[in-house]
């Protein structure tokens, strides 16, 4: 998905951006493509749906999905343990 702009209008309170539903939307949108929601992958090779740049995390495990799901043989997921505590 491309980046979708707002219409701020021409000048302050003119009536000719976005109504903020519409505006709201967008930026809903926005997130949604710089931060895909995944749940942990069960296994390395994803599922159907998994993209490149997807990521994921539980109580031991950040995951982070390296390529698109093609045919379930190419291990697509990589997962990195982090530890409990501050740094």
């Amino acid at each position: 998905m491309t980046q979708q702009t707002i219409n701020v209008g021409s000048s302050p309170n003119d009536n000719s951006g976005d109504p903020l539903r519409v505006a709201f939307q967008k930026i809903n949108a926005n997130f949604t493509d710089l931060y895909p929601q995944a749940t942990p992958p069960t296994h390395s090779t994803g599922k159907a749906g998994d993209t490149a740049g997807m990521m994921a995390f539980d109580g031991t495990y950040i995951y982070y999905c390296v390529a698109n799901y093609t045919t379930g043989s190419a291990n697509i997921w990589v997962r990195q343990a982090y530890p409990v505590g501050t740094w």
